[in-house]
C-alpha cells in the first residue's frame, strides 16, 4: 500500500504537491528517505486544511541540507498558514521565522525574530557571549542552574 490510501485522491494529490512529493504517490513510506517521510507527515497535517501547524523539532534526525529544505517548505507554507514550531536549532530557524520565544522553565518573548544576548541570559539565567547570530553561546562566569 503506497502513500495514496483510500482517502480522497484530490486531497492526497494536492497536499503531496505542496510538499513536493507528488512523484512518490505510490511509494511505501518505509522506502522514503527521512526528509521525505517528514514531508509526508507535514502533508498529512495539511490534508485537513488547518489554520495552524504545530511542529516539534521538524528537522530532528535528518541531515542539515534536508533540514534546510524542510525549513524552505515551511517558509512557503507560512504564507498561508500560521506555523508554531519548537526547535533547538536557533541558527537555522532564525532566518525564516517572524518571532522567536526562548523557553527554559519559563517563556522569554520579545516580539521579534532577533536573538539577543539579553534574551539568552534571561532564558538560561547565566551570562553569555553571542558568537554567531545567537548560537552557539559561551558561558562566561560561574553560574547556578
Amino acid at each position: 500500500m503506497g502513500i495514496k490510501n483510500n482517502t480522497n485522491s484530490d486531497i492526497v494529490e494536492s497536499v503531496l504537491g505542496k510538499v513536493n512529493l507528488l512523484n512518490k504517490i505510490n511509494s511505501q513510506i518505509g522506502h522514503l528517505s527521512g526528509g521525505e517521510q517528514q514531508r509526508v507527515l507535514i502533508a498529512r497535517a495539511l490534508a485537513t486544511n488547518p489554520k495552524i501547524l504545530l511542529l516539534d523539532e521538524p528537522t530532528a534526525s535528518i541531515d542539515t541540507q534536508t533540514g534546510n529544505s524542510i525549513y524552505e517548505l515551511l517558509t512557503g507554507l507560512n504564507k498561508e498558514k500560521t506555523i508554531i514550531l519548537v526547535s533547538h536549532d536557533i541558527g537555522a530557524i532564525s532566518r525564516a521565522v517572524k518571532k522567536i520565544a526562548c523557553m527554559n522553565k519559563k517563556l522569554v518573548y520579545h516580539d521579534s525574530k532577533e536573538v539577543t544576548k539579553e534574551m539568552l541570559e534571561e532564558t538560561y539565567q547565566c551570562p553569555v557571549d553571542l558568537i554567531a547570530h545567537g548560537v552557539p553561546h559561551r558561558v562566561l562566569d560561574h553560574h547556578h542552574h
